[in-house]
């Protein structure tokens, strides 16, 4: 769903600051990948919120109505830009594993970091109480919500191993044992009491004190292990953003490794940057250049990044000029290069698909991006008696960790305006869905409600095969084709949301777009 974001006259009254409605004009927009969730986000920019507020207060709702991929068991990051204070900047708050994972531990997990993780974000640059953020996470867990077409899209593949845990099967089966469907109701209790603790007494109680004890004993007896060391220490860090090479006096910012797509996204840009001539290419071409610059940059990925995600190599030197120039050698307008023949050849390497991913703008110039992640859909597909919250998978084992997550803002720094907050999920797909969709709208000048709907590429050099989505034109395959690719239809390449802003999310907010991709679930909304 796409939604037009214009603003008009305001009469605001500073005493409803914090009622749905205050704002009268512009209050921005917000996308996610679940429905109810940006509703809960457009009501919070509604009532004067900023957009960090909306993404924690979409966050905590999806931890309700999407825990396949946004439980409090989880983790994640954010990018920030604030115009008041002129500052671009990563939040990371990735789920780690434990200090130690006892020998015959039957489900490792990693440790939960969301909580924390959107309460440092909102407590920099939020505006509303905390409190308030929270309720509406709180009234969908106590008084029930229906499955949403999202959420049972999810469910699909794991339902049945999923309902074998009891405290699961509380939640996602019927009454005759069969899994939950879209439409369902289903009620949370023990995430509501959860929720309430940290409504109350702030996300500390879920990692120090008498709940965070009563959190710890229901993990063991979920068959999984954490200390009070590993709860008491899970704290966020703020990070500079890895920056891209810059494009029309705009600079793409990318989260930095664990989150590793966000490197991969970074080089994609720099090397269209320095090709410079997106803007006038035809379609073949662009979706030329996007492949010879994927397959680049998942080939240098395959030297510098871990099984965790982190990089042997400073992210900043990934993307300086003098190496995004040798990333670039051989790379001609007209002819795919084989990824064999590449200095840095791609290797294939398992990522998980299932993320949530959100944007939300404010009528202040505030952008956020977001990616949370259980590292495996649904996690380890158990939940801590008593709780309500679903247990992370252990990250960096078998693609389970934060290396497809990078969620990225396209802002320019002499004027401090914001022109896109997105991020994306579906694994490998996911950076360069992202990129695919920022630079054809940025670079290319095409409009958001076209780009986010059309038809994708994607070439991570191993195989090598540009995989494209069946409404590719015939034309332009065939052209790809005498450029010396090799072609596969497929379903589905990676989902996007995001917030376009043509002419500067502060300047001309009327401009504005917020893009939800048609080939999931979610939702797009803003409100004049």
């Amino acid at each position: 769903m796409l939604v037009s974001l214009t603003a008009c006259a305001t009469g605001e009254k500073a005493e409803d600051k914090g009622k749905i409605g205050f704002v009268q004009g512009f209050i921005g927009g917000v996308s996610i990948d679940e429905p109810r969730a940006a509703l809960v986000g457009r009501d919070v920019l509604s009532a004067g919120g900023t957009a960090a507020d909306a993404v924690t207060a979409m966050y905590f709702a999806a931890s309700v109505t999407m825990p396949a991929t946004a439980s409090l068991g989880g983790g994640g990051v954010c990018l920030i830009h604030d115009r008041q204070t002129e500052t671009t900047e990563a939040l990371d708050f990735l789920s780690k594993a434990p200090k130690t994972i006892p020998p015959g531990t039957e489900r490792p997990v990693g440790v939960p970091m969301n909580a924390r993780g959107f309460f440092v974000l909102q407590s920099k640059y939020g505006d509303l109480r905390w409190a308030q953020l929270i309720s509406p996470a709180e009234n969908l867990a106590r008084f029930g919500t229906q499955v949403s077409r999202a959420l049972a899209a999810e469910m699909k593949p794991v339902a049945r191993a999923l309902i074998q845990d009891k405290e699961a099967a509380r939640i996602f089966a019927k009454e005759d044992g069969q899994p939950v469907r879209e439409g369902d109701f289903i009620k949370q209790f023990d995430l509501a009491a959860t929720l309430t603790e940290i409504r109350t007494k702030g996300p500390g109680a879920l990692y120090v004190g008498p709940y965070a004890n009563r959190f710890i004993a229901a993990v063991k007896a979920a068959g999984a292990h954490l200390s009070a060391q590993d709860l008491r220490e899970a704290l966020p860090v703020w990070r500079e953003t890895v920056k891209s090479l810059d494009y029309d006096y705009k600079i793409a910012h990318f989260a930095p490794p664990p989150a590793a797509a966000g490197v991969v996204g970074a080089q994609m840009w720099s090397m269209l940057s320095e090709y410079g001539d997106f803007d006038s290419a035809d379609e073949a071409t662009r979706t030329h250049m996007l492949a010879e610059s994927s397959m680049r940059a998942f080939g240098d990925r395959a030297r510098w990044v871990t099984p965790s995600g982190r990089s042997l190599i400073a992210a900043d030197q990934l993307v300086r000029d003098t190496h995004i120039q040798e990333l670039m050698q051989g790379m001609s307008e007209t002819r795919h290069q084989q990824a064999a023949s590449l200095k840095y050849v791609p290797q294939a390497t398992p990522e998980a698909p299932s993320a949530l991913s959100m944007a939300a703008v404010d009528r202040y110039g505030v952008a956020v991006a977001c990616n949370v992640s259980m590292n495996n859909g649904f996690g380890v597909g158990r939940i801590a008696p008593g709780t309500g919250v679903l247990l992370s998978a252990l990250p960096g084992l078998n693609g389970r960790g934060p290396m497809p997550l990078g969620p990225m803002l396209v802002v320019n720094p002499n004027s401090n305006e914001t022109y896109f907050a997105g991020a994306a999920s579906r694994g490998v797909t996911a950076p360069t869905a992202l990129v695919g969709v920022a630079s054809r709208i940025i670079m290319g000048g095409q409009s958001p409600e076209n780009t986010i709907k059309a038809a994708r590429t994607h070439h991570g050099g191993a195989p090598d095969v540009l995989y494209h989505e069946k409404g590719v034109s015939a034309d332009v395959l065939r052209q790809l084709q005498s450029m010396g690719y090799k072609t596969s239809a497929v379903q589905g390449l990676g989902i996007v949301n995001g917030i376009a802003c043509a002419e500067g999310l502060h300047a001309h907010p009327e401009s504005c777009r917020a893009l939800n991709d048609p080939r999931g679930y979610g939702l797009a909304v803003g409100a004049d």
